[in-house]
């Protein structure tokens, strides 16, 4: 019961994009180990950035 709840939780994150922050570090480990990856601050203010700087979906 206990794997079905954490897979059903898992699954969720995945569709709201809670688990984008721990995504970018796996992303950055495997293909930028050197390279030091962003705060969970910078990430998600630069997700919101990238989402609203162009408003009415031109770019």
């Amino acid at each position: 019961m206990r794997q079905f709840l954490s897979a059903g939780l898992n699954l969720l994150r995945g569709v709201t994009g809670d688990d984008a922050y721990q995504k970018y570090l796996a992303h950055m480990q495997r293909t930028q180990p050197r390279q030091r990856p962003m705060s969970a601050e910078d990430f998600f203010r630069a997700q919101l950035e990238r989402k609203w700087s162009c408003p009415n979906g031109c770019c």
